[in-house]
């Protein structure tokens, strides 16, 4: 595997040097919804069926992330399309959907914008850091990362129409293919989470206190946990620029009160679409060129 990694490495700096006739195929996504394509979002509400993910319990029930993933792209997708822009959702109801599915059916309707909405937790209630929204970036630019990515890659790639069957075959040259495409997008994806997460932490510090805790006088200001990066499985296929959403820790009370509220999820959901519609927007203008070189990936 590691003898493997250095010789996709060198390859694709072949690639990337002689400007060979791949290279476009690979980068074909890098600037979507042009000569009348219209925008397309796939937002894909994270885990459903048999796949509860993250589960907060007490006395008075309980409340599954899948649920609330679902609740928070349905809004989303709502507000996207009252804003012009054709959304699909990964999953419509309570159903089990894999990883790979996933983000094939985002590749399948040539998207612009794949968004992958999660919950978060953590194993102590009361820790002082499990609060607030964070947004995830895909990089494989680090070598720790390098090396995850060649361990997921023979598991994610696949035939595709996008290229000839014989270079999807080939796994070194279907492997170089999917990492420049991973990094044609890698911008894009940034100001993508960038703008997720100014947006939808600014909405939400406006909403002082939810309808279910104002008796309780507990404010509900979520913590901006900043864009960060991290190998996702979920966000391996996509081939246009992708995000994971955190969107609060389920076991944090303040967090857990706003996306258990219509009010709160009214609000969310709102928020992402107006980040994505002016990521979309924005694209190869000057102003996107100004927003990512102001965007900070932890």
């Amino acid at each position: 595997m590691v003898f493997r990694l250095s010789l996709v490495t060198v390859i694709k700096q072949l690639f990337l040097s002689a400007g060979m006739a791949l290279l476009p195929v690979a980068l074909a996504q890098a600037a979507p919804g042009v000569a009348g394509k219209p925008l397309r979002v796939v937002i894909d509400p994270g885990h459903g069926g048999a796949d509860y993910g993250t589960v907060y319990q007490d006395r008075t029930g309980r409340v599954a992330e899948k649920d609330i993933t679902l609740r928070i792209a349905i809004r989303v997708a709502r507000h996207l399309k009252s804003m012009g822009i054709s959304t699909v959702l990964t999953r419509s109801q309570d159903v089990e959907v894999s990883l790979q599915q996933r983000t094939a059916l985002a590749n399948r309707v040539q998207a612009d914008v794949f968004l992958s909405i999660h919950m978060n937790s953590t194993p102590q209630p009361d820790a002082p850091e499990a609060e607030g929204v964070e947004t995830f970036i895909l990089n494989n630019t680090t070598d720790e990362s390098s090396k995850r990515l060649a361990h997921f890659e023979n598991m994610v790639l696949g035939p595709s129409s996008e290229m000839p069957k014989e270079l999807a075959e080939n796994t070194d040259v279907a492997l170089i293919l999917k990492d420049l495409r991973l990094d044609a997008n890698l911008s894009e994806s940034k100001r993508l989470a960038c703008g997720i997460q100014e947006t939808l932490v600014r909405a939400t510090s406006r909403l002082s206190l939810a309808p279910t805790a104002k008796k309780a006088g507990v404010v509900v200001r979520p913590r901006d946990r900043g864009v960060k990066q991290a190998l996702f499985y979920v966000l391996l296929g996509a081939d246009m620029p992708s995000a994971l959403l955190e969107a609060g820790f389920l076991n944090n009370t303040r967090d857990r009160r706003i996306v258990t509220s219509p009010e709160g999820r009214e609000l969310m959901g709102a928020a992402i679409a107006r980040a994505i519609a002016q990521h979309l927007k924005l694209r190869g203008t000057p102003a996107a060129t100004t927003s990512l070189g102001r965007c900070k990936v932890i």
